[in-house]
């Protein structure tokens, strides 16, 4: 999907953050009934006959609770118009908009919030459990709840987000043959100023959340769950995108928890616990002909268990010719992680001979310790092509629990193509010693 023209900030991140917390920090849908002339139904949660659509909230900002546009809390009805209607009037409103899915289960196909709207900022808070529809027909952009072309979105829980991807990962995503590519649960494009926060995200069928295009974007403080063999189940995934921040969360799924990819600039991960799944990735690189170079990524005070892999880049063979450079990872923590330290220039089918096209740069692996469980904890595979320059390690303590190999080393680094600088505390040996 391509941007066809650029969207202008309406307001400033820290404005749109101030009025944010009055809206997410409204009571409860239930809790307004006293106040508002409407009367509602104490056990559907519906307004009586004839009542407004429109909710007030006490402090001000309009409400738009999806019940009163017909979603059924049943977990078996499609309520996907019931969002659609409710997101449309809370765009088309003037001044701080909530749709609000209250308590209960609610099944939706493709939903799309589009833009741009009148109303700023637009919470979209889920109270309950929303449930992505198992008929794959449903998606036809590959994606079940999009937000595009709207500026200053918060969309907040304490609420889940289900895509109930066990039906679908039979079909799994295969970009290099004829799978089929399995929708995203939240995606983000061309939505600045914007956060997610405070919700529980389970069983993507494809990636949980996507940031793409956009700029200023926190995600905080989510839960992401999804089987540690469930295919391309991304926990976060960036693209394109700059300024974003994930924070503060728990991520483990059967792919990368977070995965950052070309066309970034500014990203930073702080405070993320991850496990299962494939670790805290830059990349995949080099995989499209239209990517555009990466720049400015910190990875840092997180911690990883039970991961194939840990503080990870990779790109592909035979890829364009791009760069990535600036790119640090510090203060992690490796608990049972399989490839603690990996550069891998050469990921790729096995029929692609040729080195990957990407630049890579500037690039720093810092106080990151704990347990590998593989005897080369650190892997700088990097392409004849285009070699590793200012690779950079420093305190680095790696510990492997199995036997020492016959030459009597526990635990051993390796490099390809690369000269790195090595300083500090250094388990394993450098690989140039």
């Amino acid at each position: 999907m391509g941007l066809t023209r650029e969207f202008k900030l309406t307001t400033t991140f820290i404005v749109a953050l101030a009025i944010s917390s009055i809206i997410v920090e409204a009571k409860p849908f239930p809790g307004f009934s006293d106040t508002l002339s409407v009367k509602l139904d104490a056990r559907s949660n519906a307004p009586a006959p004839g009542a407004p659509r429109v909710l007030v909230a006490p402090g001000g900002g309009a409400i738009f609770p999806i019940t009163n546009y017909g979603a059924k809390s049943d977990g078996k009805s499609d309520s996907t118009m019931s969002f659609q209607k409710a997101w449309r009037d809370a765009c088309h409103s003037n001044g701080p908009a909530k749709v609000l899915v209250p308590a209960g289960t609610f099944k939706t196909g493709e939903v799309i919030f589009t833009g741009p709207c009148t109303a700023a900022p637009i919470t979209f808070e889920i109270q309950g459990t929303m449930l992505g529809t198992e008929d794959l027909s449903m998606y036809s952009q590959n994606q079940w709840i999009t937000i595009e072309h709207v500026n200053n979105v918060i969309v907040t829980g304490p609420g889940t987000l289900d895509g109930l991807g066990a039906s679908a990962w039979k079909h799994k995503d295969d970009s290099f043959g004829g799978g089929v590519r399995l929708p995203d649960s939240l995606v983000f494009f061309a939505s600045n100023n914007s956060v997610a926060q405070n919700f529980k995200t389970v069983n993507s069928k494809g990636f949980h959340i996507k940031v793409l295009q956009s700029d200023n974007v926190i995600v905080q403080n989510v839960t992401i769950i999804a089987p540690g063999d469930s295919p391309n189940t991304d926990g976060v995934h960036i693209s394109r995108s700059q300024n974003v921040t994930v924070a503060d969360s728990k991520i483990g799924t059967g792919d990368d928890c977070v995965s950052i990819g070309a066309g970034n600039t500014n990203i930073t991960v702080i405070r993320v616990e991850c496990g299962p799944g494939h670790g805290l990735s830059v990349g995949s690189l080099g995989k499209w002909k239209d990517e555009t170079d990466l720049r400015g990524v910190t990875i840092t005070n997180c911690t990883l268990t039970n991961t194939k892999n840990g503080a990870r880049i990779k790109s592909y063979r035979q890829s364009p010719s791009l760069s990535a450079s600036g790119i640090v990872f510090d203060d992690i923590v490796m608990n049972g992680v399989f490839n603690p330290i990996i550069i891998d220039q050469n990921y790729a089918s096995s029929h692609l001979k040729q080195g990957s096209n990407v630049k890579l740069s500037d690039i720093h692996f810092r106080n990151i310790r704990g347990v590998s469980l593989s005897q080369v904890a650190v892997t700088l595979n990097c392409s004849s092509a285009f070699p590793c320059q200012g690779v950079e390690l420093v305190d680095i303590n790696l510990s492997y629990t199995g036997a020492p190999t016959s030459d009597g080393v526990a635990v051993r680094s390796a490099c390809q193509n690369v000269k790195p600088t090595f300083s500090g505390k250094m388990n394993p040996a450098s690989c140039l010693a």
